[in-house]
């Protein structure tokens, strides 16, 4: 079994998001390939219908349309368009509409999620590399695996050589035991080299200039020092390579000065030394991982540092083996490479077997359809056409003039890409120290995993999504769009062909929670935002196959032989079939991961803005740990349920009508009803609801000699029970500190009055 993320962060080290993570399933609910209905057939105990939705946006909404032929003619960028996306460019007025492959994509997400389906969409092509090349503290994990590979003496200077598709490094001269030493930016006269662009100059870029030295030598941190630094081929100097590399400014503010204040020189190259092979798998892995500066002027847009005589720093291979770190500086970015070998992790690494991709199917695979990677020995790849088909969702407004969040186009706040290089959000941590944290070079799947599914907070009716000074924005970041304001409907359709019970169950069961006011789901661009939230009612319509060819009319209509469903219970036996094969009693909203689910789609209940921000590296405002960087200390990003009841709300539920399942556990009754202060009031409690316990104290008392006592004190929500929990000739598994779940079974003037403990 995978190892589970922390329960309990402590408030100084929980980490804010905008965003948070449903765990993965221990297993997988397997289908097997035999179920699948034939494809030229409707099979009569199965169910073919459609499900008519109406989609209410309960935020802005925003899905960009793509570029026309001749936009693209242009030269134009998706970005500058602010269109909401239309299927009709020949139209005077275009109408809105969301692509029903938008729609397909948030319901199959859903899908998998709640069906405890494989972790399967995700690319090994985005491999990692360690961001944080000059950390320093003894107290970081990070910093303490990057220098198991980089420290001054396995770091070597050399140059590039190409030859056909191959990269190898040629030695630079060894001088004093060293191939490369450092010069202070201020020895660097202005008249010996006027094209030097400084560190602090508005137009810094990274440059290499042929440089001569008179000799070098070891100051007091053990680095060597160039002498006499001056224009190239000045006898009776040494020759080399002055390499300019990057200023690691973290911010575009030009009155803001760098830390680093020297330069590298690498000395001049031997030819007659043996040249050496750089492992092709890392310099594929490092190109697939090239950050925008390493595509940038001096580097080559493909291939970043690899380009032919250029000075390479690398790290020495053992026994003339092949080199696998290697960088443009001597901090050079090195993978994450859990093996030791060089070869970068990407995130498919930490999905635990069992969960990723296989030849298996699960119920999304049976539902939605599948391509299967071609296996040895196979004529083709296994591949199964969906059962459902969603249409496009079409705006039911005559008019487009009142569906707009604004007459104008906004320019929302820029949104980067994902940084899934920070381990403490997007791994599995088990503990929350800094020198503890788990990374991507720690072993996949026995020190940590994947977080889960990613999903991002609510954040109400009126987010603030408008950038407020969109002047000052660069204009490769912004971007303008024409979001739809909340309320307006659009209109859609699933249709599905041959599902069983639970399958169409899977289905309604997402949309159970899109039509609930409790929920809202998550659909479209800005989500970080709070952009995207929706509502969605629907109605369930089975076709009839025998009345629909039996009759051609119905009355004066078609007769098509739909009939209306109510008070179904697919959604029941979906979730009994689930529990069924996850070995798991109680109920289906009990689990856990469920409940994380909800607590991610929670609309009433969402926590506030502050709780659901990006933290910044340069935030003025009451940074957390009073430092401007609130990255620093790398805090540890805390499961969907601590959020929720940081806030003071209880769990969310689900579906209220499940009937309970058989579950073993003692019934506790407490002789008095557990006391609650007036500032506790806010903590209602209700039968079935599950909260969390601590274990306050453990006492043993022997009663005779054939018979002992045990008795646990726990504390809910600040609140120490009133009468403890028995046991008599029991050994108990617990500790102080611990915290265990109870499921509460009577309530009494809104005291906790019995409940269960939960194994």
């Amino acid at each position: 079994m995978a190892p589970k993320h922390l329960r309990q962060i402590p408030e100084n080290r929980q980490a804010i998001a905008p965003y948070n993570f449903v765990e993965l399933p221990d297993r997988v609910v397997e289908v097997t390939e035999d179920s699948l209905p034939k494809s030229n057939c409707y099979e009569p105990k199965r169910h073919t219908g459609k499900i008519d939705c109406t989609l209410t946006t309960s935020s802005p909404l925003y899905i960009r349309c793509g570029l026309t032929t001749e936009e693209f003619k242009d030269g134009k960028e998706a970005k500058d368009l602010p269109d909401f996306f239309y299927t009709n460019p020949t139209a005077k007025t275009q109408k809105p509409v969301i692509p029903g492959s938008s729609l397909r994509g948030m319901v199959r997400t859903l899908v998998e999620i709640i069906s405890f389906s494989k972790i399967e969409r995700v690319s090994d092509r985005k491999h990692f590399f360690f961001r944080a090349v000059a950390t320093t503290e003894n107290d970081d994990s990070l910093a303490q695996a990057y220098k198991k590979y980089i420290n001054p003496q396995n770091v070597k200077a050399g140059y590039l050589k190409k030859e056909g598709d191959r990269w190898f490094v040629c030695p630079a001269k060894s001088f004093k035991g060293v191939t490369f030493a450092w010069v202070k930016e201020e020895d660097l006269s202005t008249a010996d080299f006027p094209a030097l662009i400084r560190m602090d100059e508005s137009g810094y870029l990274p440059q290499y200039i042929p440089v001569s030295f008179r000799n070098i030598n070891k100051n007091k941190n053990n680095r060597y020092f160039a002498e006499d630094v001056s224009p190239p081929n000045s006898p009776p100097m040494n020759n080399g390579m002055l390499v300019s590399s990057g200023n690691m400014k973290q911010s575009d503010d030009s009155s803001k000065k760098t830390t680093r204040r020297n330069h590298c020189i690498v000395f001049q190259q031997i030819p007659s030394l043996k040249k050496l092979e750089i492992d092709p798998l890392a310099v594929q892995h490092y190109c697939d991982a090239l950050t925008d500066f390493q595509k940038s002027n001096p580097f080559d847009s493909n291939f970043g540092v690899l380009q032919d005589s250029r000075p390479i720093f690398y790290c020495q291979p053992q026994n003339g083996t092949l080199v696998t770190f290697f960088g443009q500086s001597p901090n050079f970015r090195i993978p994450y490479s859990p093996q030791s070998d060089g070869k970068a992790a990407s995130a498919v690494d930490f999905i635990p077997d069992g969960l990723g991709k296989s030849d298996k199917l699960d119920l999304a695979d049976a539902i939605f359809g599948f391509i299967k990677d071609k296996q040895p020995g196979e004529k083709q790849a296994k591949a199964r056409s969906g059962r459902v088909f969603i249409s496009d969702g079409i705006c039911d407004k005559t008019t487009c003039d009142d569906i707009w969040l604004s007459k104008n186009i906004i320019t929302p706040k820029i949104l980067a890409s994902p940084k899934p290089t920070t381990f403490q959000h997007y791994l599995v941590q088990t503990s929350h120290g800094k020198n503890a944290l788990k990374h991507y070079a720690s072993k996949p799947q026995e020190d940590t995993a994947i977080r889960g599914h990613k999903l991002y907070w609510h954040k109400g009716s009126s987010p603030a999504i408008q950038q407020e000074n969109p002047n000052e924005v660069s204009d490769t970041q912004k971007t303008e769009i024409k979001p739809i304001k909340p309320g307006v409907d659009f209109q859609f359709t699933i249709y599905f062909e041959n599902l069983t019970d639970v399958e169409l169950g899977a289905l309604l069961g997402v949309l159970d929670i899109a039509k609930d006011e409790k929920y809202r789901l998550s659909l479209g661009m800005g989500k970080p935002l709070g952009m995207g939230a929706v509502k969605i009612e629907s109605k369930l319509y089975l076709s009839k196959r025998n009345r629909r060819y039996s009759s051609l009319f119905d009355g004066l209509n078609w007769a098509i032989g739909e009939q209306f469903e109510d008070n179904i219970d697919y959604p029941i036996l979906f979730e009994n079939y689930v529990l069924e094969k996850i070995r798991q009693t109680g109920k289906f909203s009990d689990i856990e991961r469920i409940q994380m689910l909800l607590a991610m789609l929670s609309w009433q209940d969402s926590p506030s803005a502050d709780k659901t921000r990006y933290m910044e590296i340069e935030r003025q405002q009451q940074p957390l740990d009073g430092d401007t960087n609130e990255y620093k200390t790398r805090r540890v990003l805390p499961t969907p349920l601590q959020v929720i009841q940081k806030q003071g709300h209880d769990r969310p539920t689900l579906r209220a009508s499940i009937p309970p399942q058989n579950q073993e556990s003692s019934i506790i009754t407490t002789s008095s009803p557990a006391k609650v202060s007036q500032s506790d009031q806010v903590n209602k409690f209700c039968d079935g609801q599950i909260v969390e316990a601590k274990v306050l104290d453990i006492a043993t008392k022997v009663i005779d000699s054939k018979k002992t006592k045990t008795t646990i004190t726990y504390e809910v929500n600040g609140s120490k029970l009133g009468k403890t929990e028995d046991f008599y000739k029991k050994s108990v598994s617990l500790a102080k500190g611990d915290v265990v779940k109870l499921r509460i079974t009577e309530v009494k003037n809104g005291n906790i009055k019995k409940y269960d403990r939960l194994e």
